[in-house]
């Protein structure tokens, strides 16, 4: 028999659970919280699911996205579900200066379950920490720790679709690096029979709409550039390019992961402009450390292969600052990794 652990069960006992996840909400975040929502609700108790940004529309196919309650639109309710929670949930998140202080003071560390899988992240709750910065998604610990625990049979199927979502965007469709064989196993535990494998993929990466790839087309042919001689792509997008367009910053989240796909490509740096900010997506294949240039900014950090940061400089300064980080910190890094990357392509050679 698996041995009760205190954090089990406290949340055996609690009727009421709140959980947070953060700004501006990744597959990852989403996934994770409708995974606890339907898992837990499931065995009879109130789960109040709350997020600081609006569900991004790519993932308002998930059963159950519209229960999820937004900060700036509802703080009254959340903070009334917060007093009456006996335990709380974070996850995704590893800083607590990703969050509003205000809603922030709403979670109790003592009562709190904490789970999160990025490298920089720093122990949030007192006493039930679950950080693993190899899991490939927060969805693949969250899933492995603490959601089939105890459980003699398998998930509700919301809640697979949900976890498998999360694991699915926050690998990039399996294949970054953090990848290993205990995600396949967790995926392939998860998308059991019966599981809507086509319209979770058609969800995540097929469906477009025509303006958002006119507005890609647009970017590319007209503000890409490369920081010859080294593998990398710079793309800025200014706000004016947006509204010209009609388009949010929603329509170009998918932009950077594309871009990696060009040849000749390790790095790529989208850079959008905010009104007192520019925030910079970074991707990378291959062993390049994203994380570590991220953390170079006033605000950043994330993964080895996908992270973000910001820098309070108006875009063409942003620009500059960039580009100048890059060539005269990383040039030999990057000419370093490529090559080790290009190596790793040759598979015949590799494997006779």
């Amino acid at each position: 028999m698996k041995p009760i652990y205190a954090w089990e069960a406290a949340l055996h006992a609690a009727e009421r659970v709140f959980c947070l996840s953060h700004p501006k909400p990744d597959g990852d975040a989403v996934g994770a919280l409708l995974g606890i929502y339907h898992t837990l609700s499931y065995q009879g108790k109130e789960v109040t699911l709350v997020l600081p940004d609006a569900v991004p529309s790519y993932l308002r196919f998930l059963p159950g996205w519209d229960h999820i309650l937004i900060w700036t639109d509802t703080p009254g309710e959340i903070q009334a579900a917060a007093r009456q929670a006996d335990i709380f949930f974070c996850v995704d998140f590893g800083r607590w200066d990703r969050i509003d202080p205000s809603l922030r003071d709403l979670i109790d560390p003592e009562r709190l379950i904490w789970v999160d899988h990025h490298a920089d992240s720093e122990p949030l709750s007192i006493r039930w920490n679950f950080w693993d910065p190899t899991a490939a998604a927060t969805c693949e610990l969250l899933y492995q720790r603490i959601l089939v625990r105890g459980q003699s049979t398998p998930l509700p199927l919301p809640a697979r679709i949900a976890l498998y979502t999360g694991m699915l965007t926050d690998t990039g469709g399996f294949r970054f690096r953090s990848v290993t064989p205990i995600t396949f196993q967790v995926a392939s535990q998860l998308i059991a029979p019966p599981f809507p494998l086509e319209a979770v993929h058609y969800f995540v990466f097929q469906r477009k709409r025509l303006d958002t790839l006119r507005l890609h087309s647009h970017l590319i042919q007209t503000q890409l550039r490369r920081l010859e001689p080294l593998p990398v792509l710079l793309l800025p997008v200014s706000a004016r390019v947006l509204e010209e367009f009609g388009a949010t910053w929603e329509d170009i989240e998918t932009l950077p992961n594309q871009l990696l796909a060009l040849e000749g490509t390790l790095l790529v740096a989208v850079l959008k402009e905010y009104p007192d900010s520019t925030r910079i997506s970074l991707r990378s294949v291959g062993d390049f450390p994203c994380h570590e240039v991220a953390q170079r900014f006033p605000v950043g950090g994330g993964h080895r292969n996908a992270a973000g940061a910001t820098l309070y400089e108006g875009l063409g300064d942003a620009i500059t600052f960039v580009e100048n980080l890059i060539r005269t910190e990383y040039a030999d890094s990057l000419v370093e990794h490529y090559r080790a990357f290009l190596a790793k392509l040759e598979l015949q050679k590799l494997y006779g």
